[in-house]
């Protein structure tokens, strides 16, 4: 879903319905914890997925806030440093990406709404003892001068660009369903950007949005509407949910 300022009225309106109707339901996104709580509290909502399914919040409790594996994203940036790759890294829970130069926001200022960029030229990634996040500025022919990718979660944003970082909410998903007692097989989702895939791809049902990307939509159970053409509401009452 668009961040809450450009949220239709419509999609508040369903998720209260869903909720009156006895729906469990939940946030599952990408975004980190800090950013998720804040769309949660203005949605009224208590349970989300977050960090791309290394976190789990349940009852406005933080059940759980996983890293990446600490020795695998070392050596990753410690192979983009070597071969020069810009790179920013999270290394807290915050939307902070912090790096000792600032080149990777210089080459992706389309991303400077996404994260909060911070330069520090103290700043040593390598002395990090968490890391959550990383931006590389990496061509696809690069990559295979950092093979340490393979081990941690990542995709690709554009032909310059990778994003580290968990990418199976869906494993999250099925780590809340267990928490909750729910059954698995009720799950629906609703999606549509690149990083819903792998959610696409398990989920026992999926909606994408009419604004989705075509991969996603070749997946989806469901295409509904455009999400400011009350997408949301119309799969809903399609579906006999509200």
């Amino acid at each position: 879903m668009d961040e809450n300022k450009h949220m239709p009225e419509s999609t508040k309106r369903t998720l209260d319905q869903l909720k009156q109707n006895g729906h469990f339901v939940a946030i599952a996104t990408s975004r980190p914890y800090c950013l998720t709580y804040e769309q949660a509290k203005s949605l009224d909502i208590s349970n989300y997925v977050c960090d791309g399914g290394d976190g789990i919040v349940i009852d406005d409790h933080v059940d759980v806030l996983r890293p990446l594996n600490l020795e695998d994203a070392l050596m990753c940036a410690k192979e983009c440093l070597e071969n020069k790759f810009p790179i920013a890294s999270s290394i807290d829970t915050t939307n902070y990406r912090y790096s000792f130069d600032g080149r990777f926001i210089s080459l992706h200022p389309e991303l400077k709404d996404a994260f909060d960029f911070k330069t520090k030229e103290d700043f040593d990634v390598l002395k990090a003892s968490r890391i959550h996040k990383m931006c590389i500025h990496a061509s696809i022919e690069d990559e295979i001068k950092i093979p340490s990718l393979k081990k941690l979660p990542h995709y690709r944003l554009s032909a310059t660009c990778i994003l580290v970082e968990a990418t199976y909410k869906f494993k999250g998903i099925q780590e809340m369903i267990e928490k909750v007692n729910g059954n698995l097989e009720d799950v629906i989702v609703f999606g549509d950007g690149f990083n819903d895939l792998e959610m696409f791809e398990h989920a026992p049902f999926s909606v994408a949005m009419g604004n989705a990307v075509d991969p996603l939509k070749r997946l989806a159970s469901m295409v509904t509407k455009d999400i400011h053409e009350d997408g949301i509401e119309y799969a809903c009452q399609y579906l006999n949910l509200i």
